[in-house]
């Protein structure tokens, strides 16, 4: 994609709606999404026979619009496309998303033509298509959105989807932990514009700091290989892929008409080139989270800091079951753990046992971090623990806070289901970069990925200095 395509994407400014219902029925949201994030741009309606639709005027034609048009968002039945994409070739647009379904997701070889079809009026009339069968386009810092009530404050991560629903169901749980999003793309069966120049794009443009992708399949794995060769080392690319197995393929296949491949194909992909992969939309969550929070993570050195002691034992499996390593703590911290932490009851090993009477005495949680953030032998600290009641949890957040202000080490909070859950409570953690899990596998099993990503990259960067 060139810097027009890419401009007219996620910056358009002039948007043509065509074929927008009068009633409240599913192409709506388009018009709701622009209207509900306040789009600046110029906004156009096109309807054949209504005058006005929720009080803006409408245009009988996509010709009928005085000026330039950037973006056309298609509405209309599959019967009319053809006659719209010829409009935009004549009105010469840059790009055209196509929410328009009824193509290759149905199966057959006719409605695959119909896509090559599409692509080559594409080409002939110079314009782009995002689509069929898709979303389109989240950009909030424009504004930019298909449906209504999405988050309106602007991130630096990339989002790809073949699916729109999970375009809004990740975007809107991502918010909830403060984690926000320079664009989004749900590219549905992709007949022109697919995931290799959606990620090359993302790959080269700083303002993306982390990548994330659902993914069912695609037609060309070799332009995504090359993509990978040239680009996977930049920075993280969190990639759900989807359709593995036998049945989740034939769901691919009716969805968005993808060919999925096979399992093992995609896994050493992944492993050659660093790509960190996930199986869920909680592991997906779980890793953009690592990525967009955590700094440089050095050699994965952990040391576990809890209160109740069952779950520091499963939080101590959870290190190295994920390759990472339990921090040995020097004796100077050792020794300074003892004038602060009870005799009894407690422990200055790692595990760091600061026991049952931190909930009631959150002196001990904070004054223990502010011992071990200054012990060279440790990378991540993880806090399990918090204190009896509403109040004390928010004193115990400010402390947290304080101590992550002292410190580029990762502090990583855990919130057991049941305790602390509270999203006013934690948001203050959220707005300060503080990553915060509700199990300590979920947050290892994060960090880990993150690292071996780390060291990927770093081997990259070695291979090519040593080269030159």
């Amino acid at each position: 994609m060139n810097q027009e395509t890419i401009q007219a994407l996620v910056n358009p400014g002039s948007i043509a709606l065509i074929g927008v219902p009068r009633g409240l029925k599913a192409g709506k949201v388009f018009l709701l999404g622009l209207l509900d994030l306040g789009y600046s741009g110029d906004l156009y309606l096109v309807h054949p026979s209504a005058e006005a639709i929720d009080g803006i005027k409408t245009h009988q034609s996509l010709t009928d619009i005085p000026g330039e048009v950037e973006m056309v968002i298609v509405l209309s039945p599959k019967e009319s496309i053809w006659e719209v994409l010829d409009a935009c070739a004549a009105k010469k647009v840059t790009v055209v998303v196509l929410y328009t379904s009824g193509f290759s997701e149905l199966g057959g070889g006719h409605d695959r033509r119909d896509e090559e079809r599409m692509r080559e009026i594409a080409r002939s009339g110079g314009f782009r298509i995002i689509g069929p069968n898709c979303m389109g386009i989240y950009s909030p810092g424009a504004s930019l959105a298909p449906f209504p009530m999405m988050p309106r404050v602007a991130g630096n991560i990339g989002f790809l989807t073949q699916s729109g629903s999970l375009m809004t169901l990740f975007i809107n749980a991502c918010a909830l932990k403060q984690l926000h999003f320079h664009s989004s793309i749900s590219y549905g069966n992709s007949c022109d514009i697919g995931l290799a120049e959606l990620l090359e794009w993302m790959y080269t443009d700083e303002q993306v700091g982390v990548i994330c992708s659902y993914t069912e399949g695609l037609e060309d794995p070799g332009a995504l290989h090359d993509v990978f060769k040239r680009h996977a080392w930049r920075k993280p690319l969190v990639m759900w892929k989807v359709g593995s197995t036998d049945a989740g393929g034939r769901a691919a296949a009716s969805h968005t008409g993808s060919l999925t491949g096979k399992a093992h194909l995609w896994d050493a992909l992944f492993r050659q080139f660093g790509i960190i992969s996930v199986s869920d939309i909680e592991e997906m969550l779980d890793t953009v989270m690592a990525c967009s929070r955590f700094s440089r993570s050095g050699r994965g050195r952990v040391v576990i800091i809890s209160g109740p002691g069952g779950p520091a034992v499963s939080a101590s499996d959870a290190v190295e079951r994920n390759g990472l390593e339990m921090a040995t703590l020097s004796e100077s911290s050792r020794k300074r753990l003892e004038n602060i932490l009870p005799p009894t009851g407690t422990s200055r090993g790692n595990p760091v046992d600061v026991g049952l009477g931190a909930s009631f005495e959150l002196g001990f949680y904070l004054d223990t971090l502010e011992v071990l953030i200054e012990d060279a032998g440790i990378d991540a600290l993880v806090i399990l623990g918090g204190g009896i009641s509403d109040d004390m949890n928010r004193t115990y957040v400010d402390g947290l806070i304080r101590v992550k202000e002292k410190t580029t080490k990762d502090l990583i909070v855990v919130t057991y289901p049941g305790f602390m859950q509270r999203d006013e409570i934690l948001a203050p953690l959220h707005a300060h970069g503080i990553p915060v899990y509700s199990t300590p596998e979920r947050a290892m099993k994060a960090y880990a990925r993150l690292l071996r990503f780390e060291r990927f990259q770093e081997g990259r960067i070695s291979a090519v200095s040593c080269s030159r």
